[in-house]
């Protein structure tokens, strides 16, 4: 009789020995499990990290070729707007013709890559990042990059309802395709098609021809002179408005991340 007792505690107490065990293991398990995750989670929200430097820096690139791009075509309006308002319009006069063209050809826009940004935010990297500041510059230079593309949105509007029907209206594109265009295979060398083009265009005797569909007409020029007052205001505008501020949260972003980086390291 004592003896069955003692084997039942002995089991009992076996048993209550497996179960702790089998917890702790389960335990250790989920923890380990937990570790691995996030240490995973960790290590790939570094890795995001270093590639939105990289896709940071490469913008930072383009936005500089973007804005000399772009101070050039305020430049040409300008160069344009003197001109006519100097010398009226004129329908045959190259270098009119080749102002209004470097005037009203040029617009150019930036896109910024946002892909890497979006993922870092929606990957929910942004939870191991441990820098505060890092995070909400990572938000401001989001709605920066969406502020950017508004502003262009603007500038095209712009472009596609005003300026592209003066181009349509005005300048005559058949001197430019019989000079050049129609012998597009015939004249292609070394030289390469574009500056092939220039050497055609510069070498095109104008007289007779109408480069330019308009007349002297005064009422015209100054509605020309406004038209492009009005779209070199909106193009200098948009440095107020979105692009220096875009530059700043640029240049923010890559500092801050290279200190993450940097103290990560020597963590």
């Amino acid at each position: 009789m004592n003896l069955s007792r003692e084997f039942n505690k002995i089991n009992l107490s076996s048993r209550i020995v497996e179960l702790v065990i089998l917890f702790l293991a389960v335990t250790i398990g989920f923890v380990v499990d937990n570790y691995r995750d996030e240490y995973s989670e960790k290590k790939n929200s570094k890795e995001l990290l270093v590639s939105l430097k990289i896709d940071l820096e490469k913008d930072l690139v383009r936005f500089d070729e973007f804005t000399k791009l772009r101070k050039t075509l305020i430049q040409n309006v300008y160069l344009f707007i003197d001109d006519i308002d100097e010398r009226g319009l004129l329908n045959n006069d190259i270098k009119q013709q080749s102002l209004f063209a470097n005037a009203i050809f040029s617009w150019t826009y930036f896109n910024p890559n946002v892909a890497n940004i979006e993922q870092v935010i929606s990957s929910g990297a942004l939870r191991y990042l441990g820098n505060d500041i890092l995070k909400n510059q990572i938000g401001v230079l989001e709605s920066k990059s969406l502020a950017i593309n508004d502003r262009q949105e603007r500038e095209q509007e712009f472009f596609l309802n005003y300026l592209q029907p003066l181009m349509h209206q005005y300048y005559n594109f058949k001197w430019l395709n019989k000079t050049y265009v129609r012998q597009w295979e015939k004249n292609k060398n070394s030289m390469g098609e574009y500056q092939l083009a220039l050497k055609n265009i510069k070498t095109v005797n104008p007289s007779g021809q109408d480069l330019m569909l308009w007349n002297k007409d005064n009422k015209k020029k100054k509605e020309l002179i406004n038209l492009f007052e009005n779209y070199v205001f909106i193009l200098r505008s948009s440095y107020v408005v979105s692009f220096d501020s875009y530059l700043i949260e640029l240049n923010n972003t890559i500092e801050l991340i290279e200190d993450n980086i940097e103290q990560n390291n020597t963590d």
